[in-house]
């Protein structure tokens, strides 16, 4: 089972969702508030970040307004991956993020796996890009892990700003850690039927995929 691990690139997560109790306030968080993402053409609301210490993770002020989500992450998350980035990707309706990779070149042989759950979109938009085809997820409305170092692109196709929340860098998985192996083995169970494997080829191009500056 570490093999379809290894080559996941999609998962659901048999956990509770988050809680969806504050999209009207990240829907109202100003541009000022945001960091922008000329790369993946997004914004990202820092939810928890490592300011003065690389390994102390502290919430933002924007975290700091959200109570249920901290108490969610400190309840179901953290005890399983401990503490790393947390943002709130924003994608305006009707726009894509390009074709990219959510790691550097030096780390595309690591696992990079990336947690992610939607709280308001489409998980169907996601979309892995391959040689010869591409490969959608199921639409279903659980937190889920992706892989990051896999081509992929994203379209928001609603009419609202798609808000993912996304729980990353430094974290990118690890299989060695038992709590985090029992959990995918947790949810394989449930939801094989949603998993998606690297049965694709990597893209021609995939290497002019990789953010410059990373």
């Amino acid at each position: 089972m570490k093999t379809l691990f290894e080559r996941l690139l999609f998962l659901p997560l048999d956990i509770n969702n988050p809680p969806l109790d504050y999209t009207d306030y990240l829907m109202e968080v100003k541009k000022e508030g945001k960091w922008q993402d000329k790369y993946r053409n997004c914004a990202h609301t820092p939810v928890m970040y490592n300011y003065k210490d690389k390994k102390v993770f502290d919430w933002t002020p924007h975290g700091k307004q959200m109570p249920k989500l901290q108490q969610w992450f400190e309840d179901v998350w953290f005890p399983i991956a401990g503490r790393s980035r947390i943002v709130v990707i924003n994608t305006i309706t009707q726009e894509e993020n390009p074709p990219h990779i959510d790691c550097s070149i030096k780390k595309f042989d690591t696992l990079q796996h990336k947690f992610r759950y939607v709280m308001q979109g489409n998980v169907n938009d996601l979309e892995f890009i391959g040689k010869e085809q591409s490969v959608r997820p199921d639409e279903i409305d659980k937190p889920f892990i992706m892989c990051g170092k896999w081509p992929h692109k994203m379209k928001n196709r609603t009419d609202r700003t798609k808000l993912t929340l996304a729980f990353g860098a430094p974290w990118d998985g690890d299989l060695d850690d038992n709590k985090y192996y029992k959990l995918l083995e947790k949810s394989y169970s449930k939801y094989n039927s949603h998993y998606l494997g690297m049965n694709l080829s990597l893209p021609d191009n995939y290497e002019t995929l990789f953010e410059e500056s990373v």
